[in-house]
Protein backbone atom coordinates (compact mmCIF):
# COMPACT_ATOMS: atom_id res chain seq x y z
CA UNK A 1 0.00 0.00 0.00
CA UNK A 2 1.37 3.32 -0.49
CA UNK A 3 1.93 5.67 1.95
CA UNK A 4 0.44 8.73 2.08
CA UNK A 5 1.10 12.25 0.35
CA UNK A 6 1.45 14.73 3.14
CA UNK A 7 0.94 17.74 1.89
CA UNK A 8 4.14 20.24 1.60
CA UNK A 9 5.00 23.02 4.38
CA UNK A 10 3.92 26.35 3.36
CA UNK A 11 6.58 28.63 4.10
CA UNK A 12 5.31 30.67 6.69
CA UNK A 13 4.53 34.57 6.40
CA UNK A 14 3.00 37.66 8.03
CA UNK A 15 2.08 40.67 7.43
CA UNK A 16 5.71 42.31 8.13
CA UNK A 17 6.93 39.92 5.69
CA UNK A 18 4.91 41.06 2.88
CA UNK A 19 5.37 44.98 3.50
CA UNK A 20 8.87 44.48 3.33
CA UNK A 21 8.63 41.99 0.14
CA UNK A 22 6.28 44.91 -1.49
CA UNK A 23 9.20 47.55 -0.61
CA UNK A 24 12.31 45.37 -1.10
CA UNK A 25 12.19 41.31 -1.25
CA UNK A 26 15.84 41.45 -0.22
CA UNK A 27 15.18 43.67 2.95
CA UNK A 28 12.95 41.04 4.03
CA UNK A 29 15.34 38.51 3.28
CA UNK A 30 17.81 40.56 5.68
CA UNK A 31 15.18 41.02 8.41
CA UNK A 32 14.03 37.35 8.65
CA UNK A 33 17.36 36.14 8.77
CA UNK A 34 19.12 38.45 11.32
CA UNK A 35 16.09 39.72 13.47
CA UNK A 36 13.42 36.80 12.58
CA UNK A 37 9.81 37.64 12.98
CA UNK A 38 6.49 36.89 14.48
CA UNK A 39 6.25 33.40 12.60
CA UNK A 40 9.63 32.10 13.70
CA UNK A 41 13.02 32.74 15.13
CA UNK A 42 16.19 33.80 13.04
CA UNK A 43 17.07 32.10 10.38
CA UNK A 44 20.43 33.06 9.57
CA UNK A 45 20.70 32.51 5.83
CA UNK A 46 19.65 35.28 2.85
CA UNK A 47 18.40 33.74 0.02
CA UNK A 48 19.05 36.59 -2.30
CA UNK A 49 22.22 35.06 -4.26
CA UNK A 50 25.61 37.55 -4.39
CA UNK A 51 25.11 37.81 -8.27
CA UNK A 52 21.28 38.91 -8.47
CA UNK A 53 20.53 41.73 -10.90
CA UNK A 54 18.65 44.47 -8.67
CA UNK A 55 14.60 45.48 -10.03
CA UNK A 56 13.76 48.78 -10.30
CA UNK A 57 10.17 48.44 -8.98
CA UNK A 58 8.78 45.95 -6.35
CA UNK A 59 7.69 42.61 -7.85
CA UNK A 60 4.35 42.46 -6.03
CA UNK A 61 1.74 43.70 -7.93
CA UNK A 62 -0.32 46.66 -5.91
CA UNK A 63 -3.32 45.37 -3.80
CA UNK A 64 -6.54 46.91 -4.61
CA UNK A 65 -7.29 50.82 -3.11
CA UNK A 66 -9.51 52.47 -5.21
CA UNK A 67 -12.33 52.32 -2.24
CA UNK A 68 -10.17 53.56 0.31
CA UNK A 69 -11.06 56.09 2.75
CA UNK A 70 -8.93 58.62 3.96
CA UNK A 71 -10.02 60.63 7.12
CA UNK A 72 -8.08 63.28 8.96
CA UNK A 73 -8.43 63.99 12.82
CA UNK A 74 -9.12 61.72 15.70
CA UNK A 75 -10.25 57.73 15.06
CA UNK A 76 -14.09 57.70 15.01
CA UNK A 77 -14.85 55.77 18.26
CA UNK A 78 -18.58 55.21 19.60
CA UNK A 79 -19.42 54.74 23.49
CA UNK A 80 -20.24 50.75 22.33
CA UNK A 81 -17.15 50.19 20.44
CA UNK A 82 -14.94 47.38 22.48
CA UNK A 83 -11.45 46.98 22.49
CA UNK A 84 -11.40 42.56 22.72
CA UNK A 85 -7.57 42.36 21.55
CA UNK A 86 -4.16 44.16 21.94
CA UNK A 87 -0.71 43.11 21.10
CA UNK A 88 0.50 42.97 24.28
CA UNK A 89 3.99 43.11 22.89
CA UNK A 90 4.19 46.38 21.44
CA UNK A 91 4.10 49.10 24.70
CA UNK A 92 4.06 52.84 22.38
CA UNK A 93 0.68 51.87 21.45
CA UNK A 94 -1.86 54.63 21.81
CA UNK A 95 -4.83 54.40 24.62
CA UNK A 96 -7.93 54.41 23.03
CA UNK A 97 -10.59 53.10 25.51
CA UNK A 98 -11.47 53.59 29.29
CA UNK A 99 -10.84 50.50 31.27
CA UNK A 100 -14.49 49.72 31.42
CA UNK A 101 -14.52 49.53 27.51
CA UNK A 102 -11.59 46.83 27.34
CA UNK A 103 -12.23 43.40 27.18
CA UNK A 104 -9.43 41.32 26.27
CA UNK A 105 -9.98 37.47 24.36
CA UNK A 106 -8.64 35.65 27.29
CA UNK A 107 -6.97 33.63 24.64
CA UNK A 108 -4.59 36.17 23.31
CA UNK A 109 -3.14 37.78 26.61
CA UNK A 110 -0.39 36.89 29.06
CA UNK A 111 2.19 37.03 25.88
CA UNK A 112 -0.07 35.08 23.09
CA UNK A 113 -1.04 37.84 21.03
CA UNK A 114 -0.14 35.94 17.68
CA UNK A 115 -3.49 35.28 15.35
CA UNK A 116 -2.39 32.29 12.87
CA UNK A 117 -4.09 30.82 9.84
CA UNK A 118 -2.16 27.80 9.16
CA UNK A 119 -4.59 27.42 5.72
CA UNK A 120 -2.55 30.11 4.36
CA UNK A 121 0.83 29.87 6.41
CA UNK A 122 0.06 33.04 7.49
CA UNK A 123 0.70 34.95 11.51
CA UNK A 124 0.94 38.03 12.86
CA UNK A 125 -0.53 40.62 15.59
CA UNK A 126 -2.92 43.38 14.73
CA UNK A 127 -2.00 46.52 17.01
CA UNK A 128 -5.74 46.29 18.37
CA UNK A 129 -9.11 44.73 17.41
CA UNK A 130 -12.41 46.58 17.65
CA UNK A 131 -15.54 45.36 18.12
CA UNK A 132 -18.46 47.11 16.99
CA UNK A 133 -21.89 47.45 18.05
CA UNK A 134 -22.92 45.75 15.19
CA UNK A 135 -20.76 42.50 15.76
CA UNK A 136 -17.82 43.60 13.37
CA UNK A 137 -14.05 42.81 14.30
CA UNK A 138 -11.89 45.51 13.40
CA UNK A 139 -8.03 45.26 12.98
CA UNK A 140 -6.03 48.53 13.85
CA UNK A 141 -2.72 48.83 12.92
CA UNK A 142 -1.17 52.01 14.66
CA UNK A 143 1.59 53.82 12.48
CA UNK A 144 3.89 56.71 14.66
CA UNK A 145 3.61 59.04 11.97
CA UNK A 146 1.81 61.62 10.12
CA UNK A 147 -1.37 61.33 7.87
CA UNK A 148 0.28 61.72 4.49
CA UNK A 149 -1.96 63.78 2.23
CA UNK A 150 -2.48 61.45 -1.01
CA UNK A 151 0.32 59.41 0.47
CA UNK A 152 -0.87 55.96 -1.37
CA UNK A 153 1.00 57.17 -4.82
CA UNK A 154 2.64 60.31 -3.57
CA UNK A 155 3.96 58.99 -0.97
CA UNK A 156 4.68 55.28 -1.13
CA UNK A 157 2.32 54.79 2.25
CA UNK A 158 0.65 51.79 0.15
CA UNK A 159 2.89 49.34 2.24
CA UNK A 160 0.15 49.86 5.01
CA UNK A 161 -2.92 48.70 2.87
CA UNK A 162 -0.86 45.56 2.43
CA UNK A 163 -0.87 45.34 6.05
CA UNK A 164 -3.99 46.24 6.73
CA UNK A 165 -5.00 43.84 4.63
CA UNK A 166 -3.20 40.44 5.78
CA UNK A 167 -4.10 41.60 9.16
CA UNK A 168 -8.03 41.81 8.46
CA UNK A 169 -7.41 37.86 6.82
CA UNK A 170 -6.04 37.06 10.26
CA UNK A 171 -9.18 38.34 12.27
CA UNK A 172 -10.96 36.66 9.89
CA UNK A 173 -9.93 33.11 10.37
CA UNK A 174 -9.01 33.24 13.91
CA UNK A 175 -12.32 35.02 14.92
CA UNK A 176 -14.52 33.76 12.12
CA UNK A 177 -16.03 36.88 11.16
CA UNK A 178 -14.43 38.57 8.17
CA UNK A 179 -13.84 42.24 8.55
CA UNK A 180 -15.53 44.60 6.41
CA UNK A 181 -12.83 46.69 6.56
CA UNK A 182 -8.96 47.74 8.66
CA UNK A 183 -7.95 50.35 9.84
CA UNK A 184 -4.33 52.34 9.65
CA UNK A 185 -4.19 54.34 12.30
CA UNK A 186 -1.77 57.70 11.92
CA UNK A 187 -0.67 59.38 15.57
CA UNK A 188 2.09 61.96 14.46
CA UNK A 189 2.34 63.21 18.47
CA UNK A 190 4.94 65.83 17.11
CA UNK A 191 2.39 67.47 15.65
CA UNK A 192 0.33 68.44 18.68
CA UNK A 193 -2.73 66.05 17.23
CA UNK A 194 -2.30 68.46 14.23
CA UNK A 195 -1.35 65.57 11.76
CA UNK A 196 -3.40 62.69 13.16
CA UNK A 197 -5.61 60.62 10.53
CA UNK A 198 -6.90 57.35 9.63
CA UNK A 199 -7.47 55.33 6.12
CA UNK A 200 -10.37 52.54 6.16
CA UNK A 201 -8.90 49.71 3.86
CA UNK A 202 -11.91 47.47 2.78
CA UNK A 203 -11.34 44.26 2.72
CA UNK A 204 -13.51 42.23 0.67
CA UNK A 205 -13.66 39.00 -2.21
CA UNK A 206 -11.06 41.20 -4.22
CA UNK A 207 -8.91 41.93 -1.35
CA UNK A 208 -8.84 38.13 -0.34
CA UNK A 209 -7.94 37.10 -3.77
CA UNK A 210 -4.90 39.88 -4.14
CA UNK A 211 -3.79 38.31 -0.67
CA UNK A 212 -3.81 34.39 -1.83
CA UNK A 213 -2.01 35.75 -4.73
CA UNK A 214 0.98 37.48 -3.26
CA UNK A 215 1.68 34.96 -0.55
CA UNK A 216 1.79 32.56 -3.65
CA UNK A 217 4.40 35.19 -5.44
CA UNK A 218 6.09 35.77 -2.51
CA UNK A 219 6.39 31.70 -1.83
CA UNK A 220 7.12 31.21 -5.62
CA UNK A 221 10.59 33.50 -5.86
CA UNK A 222 13.52 32.24 -5.09
CA UNK A 223 15.67 35.29 -5.68
CA UNK A 224 14.40 38.01 -3.33
CA UNK A 225 15.83 40.46 -5.30
CA UNK A 226 16.85 44.10 -3.63
CA UNK A 227 15.08 47.60 -5.08
CA UNK A 228 17.63 49.66 -4.44
CA UNK A 229 16.00 53.50 -4.29
CA UNK A 230 16.72 56.40 -2.02
CA UNK A 231 13.23 55.82 -0.82
CA UNK A 232 13.15 52.45 0.23
CA UNK A 233 16.71 52.56 1.16
CA UNK A 234 16.80 55.64 3.51
CA UNK A 235 14.14 54.27 5.84
CA UNK A 236 15.37 50.34 5.66
CA UNK A 237 16.09 48.70 9.05
CA UNK A 238 19.00 46.23 7.65
CA UNK A 239 20.33 48.86 5.64
CA UNK A 240 20.47 50.94 8.30
CA UNK A 241 22.47 48.51 10.22
CA UNK A 242 24.84 48.14 7.54
CA UNK A 243 23.87 45.29 6.64
CA UNK A 244 22.78 45.51 2.65
CA UNK A 245 25.40 45.45 0.27
CA UNK A 246 22.54 46.74 -2.69
CA UNK A 247 21.67 50.08 -1.05
CA UNK A 248 21.02 53.02 -3.02
CA UNK A 249 21.13 55.35 0.10
CA UNK A 250 22.78 54.98 3.79
CA UNK A 251 20.20 57.25 6.44
CA UNK A 252 21.47 60.47 7.90
CA UNK A 253 21.81 59.09 10.85
CA UNK A 254 22.50 55.10 11.17
CA UNK A 255 20.69 53.18 13.25
CA UNK A 256 17.13 55.56 13.72
CA UNK A 257 15.56 53.64 10.86
CA UNK A 258 16.26 50.06 12.41
CA UNK A 259 14.20 51.41 15.60
CA UNK A 260 10.91 50.86 13.28
CA UNK A 261 12.40 47.45 11.83
CA UNK A 262 8.97 45.27 13.16
CA UNK A 263 6.15 47.95 12.96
Amino acid sequence: MLAPVSAPTLEHLTPHDLVTYFRCPHEMELVRAHHGHVAGPPTGAVRTPLDVVPLRHSPLFAPPFGRLTVNEGRLDLGFHDVLVYEDDREDDLPVLFPPERVRLDARFTGGHSTLVDAAWGLAGRPDLVILRPDGALIPVEYKATHLFVGFHEAHGRLFDTVQAIAECRLVETTFGRRPPYGIVLYGDTAGGGAHEGWVQVPYGDAEERWLKVALDQVRADAVRAPVPAERNCAACGPNADGLCRYAAARPEHPGTAAVAWGH
